[in-house]
């Protein structure tokens, strides 16, 4: 027993230096995000890729269209992944109806939100190219911000995501955990280490995206944000992460905890294709940590001698992921969501381990479409 306990405080230390470097590197970044530049505004592609999206494309594309820009530098590029809804026919009338250039693509041969992406940039006239999700609504200065902040040596530019609304213990565990992945996101950019992003708020040189190799030829449903990530930071390529409040892009929570396991299993199956050395080994300590504290719940419950040891054990990851989640719902506005953070933490262990081992096996629904990666 005196071996596993050493096992686990060692795993424990790791996992808190590690949320230590994070939360320095994310508290640095959040001093230096601010850019009020008054330059020449620079031309930008915006690529959405959209399948079965007639509920959210219009408010995607009217927060695009009412941005505080000049619309003559920019261009909004819709391709549609056979959809089965009204989503074209929406798009078609926004078109009819403004002066703004956007042009509609759909796939023929071939789907995935991936391949849609890939002819976008086709498509693409300008030399910046910025891409978000359909049922995301952009704030009015995003292509300012853009624009002021992705410039040479600069390639890429990862944004902060949050949700629309979340009221309830779902809405909250949901906003808890995007919390944790945008401080993993943006403390490590800090550090010119960078292991995730979003391709809800991402861009990036179009140049850049070709000498790398564009988008990787997996046959994943997802992971195209975070697989492109991968190959500009083998090739060095300069990746900056931007904390502006003005810069936050707003999608939708998923509304049932079935839609929630799918989404979450989806971005799982991803893991066995990273080549990240630094993801590969934070995600292993996190799965591992999480595993323990499983471990530790049932010791709780059946060694009475090792009770108080447990509770040390466990409060101690509790405090270091107060902190992070204090400095991201502070960011975001939205502290009172930490008033489920005793819940969340109960639970998210249970959530870790689950969704790592069945996502292995498990076939999965997205888009009206199977998958089992």
């Amino acid at each position: 027993m005196t071996y596993l306990l050493y096992i686990i405080i060692f795993v424990l230390l790791l996992y808190i230096a590690s949320l230590l470097y994070i939360i320095y590197g994310f508290i640095q970044l959040k001093k230096k995000s601010v850019n009020n530049s008054n330059d020449a505004e620079q031309k930008i592609s915006i690529i959405i890729a959209a399948r079965n999206e007639s509920e959210n494309i219009a408010k995607c594309i009217k927060s695009l269209i009412h941005q505080n820009y000049d619309k003559n530098n920019f261009e909004i590029i819709v391709v549609d992944d056979h959809s089965t809804d009204d989503t074209i026919l929406i798009v078609e009338e926004i078109i009819k109806d403004t002066t703004h250039f956007i042009t509609l693509h759909q796939l023929t041969d071939r789907l995935s939100k991936k391949e849609a992406l890939k002819q976008g940039i086709k498509y693409a006239k300008y030399s910046i190219i910025a891409t978000t999700d359909a049922d995301c609504v952009l704030p009015e200065n995003w292509l300012k911000i853009i624009g002021n902040n992705l410039k040479y040596p600069t390639s890429m530019l990862l944004g902060p995501v949050t949700f629309l609304d979340e009221k309830d213990f779902l809405g909250a565990f949901q906003f808890l955990d995007m919390c944790a992945m945008q401080g993993v996101t943006f403390g490590l950019a800090y550090h010119q280490q960078p292991v995730l992003n979003n391709g809800a708020n991402l861009s990036y040189l179009r140049e850049v995206y070709h000498k790398v190799g564009g988008y990787d030829n997996y046959e994943t449903p997802s992971g195209d944000d975070i697989f492109l990530l991968e190959k500009f930071k083998s090739q060095q390529q300069q990746i900056l992460g931007v904390l502006n409040k003005e810069f936050i892009v707003k999608t939708d929570s998923k509304k049932s905890w079935n839609e929630f396991f799918h989404q979450r299993m989806r971005w799982a199956s991803k893991a066995s294709h990273y080549k990240d050395k630094l993801m590969l080994l934070f995600s292993m300590l996190v799965f591992f940590q999480n595993l323990i504290i499983l471990f530790i719940y049932g010791e709780m419950l059946f060694v009475e001698e090792m009770r108080f040891t447990d509770i040390i054990l466990i409060m101690s990851k509790w405090s270091i992921d107060f902190i992070l989640l204090f400095l991201l719902s502070s960011f975001f506005d939205k502290r009172k969501r930490l008033l489920y953070f005793i819940p969340v933490q109960i639970f998210y262990p249970i959530y870790i381990v689950l969704i790592g081992l069945v996502s292995k096996f498990y076939k999965f629904k997205w888009k009206d479409r199977i998958f089992n990666e």
